[in-house]
């Protein structure tokens, strides 16, 4: 099954979201990494390496039709051990084997395993190949800056994200645990939102120099990576799931809130209009809470 992570605009931490899900998840189910970002991969030069296999050779192979079972040809594994299709060069060359997309997706689909894919920014419209593969998707994570343009952005979004993964469940995942929270951004998208990703960058720093056992690691990242995985896994299979405890953070303080002008506020039914921009004397009002969704309610 497809799991697709992605964002609308900038570089909000996808590679590393969908790399950090990968690595911690469950040992009992097959999983792929595949890295394709219409912009270019990363994971190659995080690593050091220079492989001579990956997304380039699968959708080349794509063009003649390709199984589901020969997409492992053109994987390789990581030193932890987690098998990955290294991207491509840049978004010239995905939308130049755009055609090839639609059998690619298909034998992604068919494999006996979890893919988890790494999608970038997207391009206006899908181009690049993510078309074809949200029309496969089960799950798609849209990671959104909890700042009042990255829900704006989203906001706008909505209705084509909605379209194209209408087959598959939609999640936004918060990049930062300071900004509008889960509830908030929740009640003014009407979607599922996930608690935030946690900002840490000595976990994620570990995982990009691909440090043996970081799934199993205390860091902060590691353990909320551990539970969002077997979350994703349990949802694809519609079992229940047991938190890791260690993934659980300590009650703190809550953050401040950033805030909106009067010009700039959230109608009764708790949508975002007329909105251009924040400053110091901005501030919120009028915000309907809805019932926390499933995902935020932790």
């Amino acid at each position: 099954m497809i799991i697709v992570v992605a964002s609308i605009k900038g570089a909000p931490g996808v590679t590393t979201t969908a790399t950090a899900i990968a690595s911690a998840w469950p040992q009992d189910r097959r999983v792929l990494l595949v890295e394709a970002d219409p912009f270019g991969g990363d994971l190659a030069a995080w690593f050091g390496v220079a492989p001579t296999t990956g997304l380039w050779s699968l959708l080349a192979a794509g063009r003649r039709g390709i199984e589901s079972d020969a997409v492992w040809e053109h994987a390789t594994t990581l030193p932890t051990g987690l098998p990955v299709l290294y991207g491509l060069a840049s978004a010239d060359q995905a939308v130049a084997n755009e055609a090839a997309w639609p059998a690619v997706a298909e034998a992604l689909a068919a494999l006996d395993a979890d893919v988890i894919i790494d999608a970038g920014r997207l391009l206006p419209h899908f181009a690049g190949g993510i078309r074809p593969l949200l029309s496969h998707t089960k799950v798609l994570v849209v990671l959104c800056p909890p700042t009042l343009a990255g829900i704006v952005h989203l906001k706008t979004s909505m209705p084509s994200l909605t379209a194209a993964s209408s087959s598959g469940r939609l999640i936004v995942q918060p990049t930062d645990e300071k900004g509008f929270s889960s509830d908030e951004i929740a009640s003014t998208l009407m979607v599922n939102v996930a608690p935030p990703v946690p900002h840490d960058p000595k976990g994620a720093a570990a995982l990009s120099r691909n440090a043996i056992g970081w799934a199993n690691a205390k860091t902060t990242l590691a353990k909320w990576a551990r539970t969002n995985a077997a979350e994703l896994a349990a949802s694809l299979s519609g079992s229940a799931v047991t938190l890791d405890p260690l993934s659980i953070p300590e009650a703190r303080d809550q953050p401040p809130r950033p805030s909106v002008n009067d010009t700039e506020s959230l109608n009764d039914a708790g949508h975002l209009h007329d909105t251009e921009h924040l400053n110091d004397t901005e501030h919120l009002q009028n915000t309907v809470h809805s019932d926390a969704p499933t995902w935020a309610a932790r």
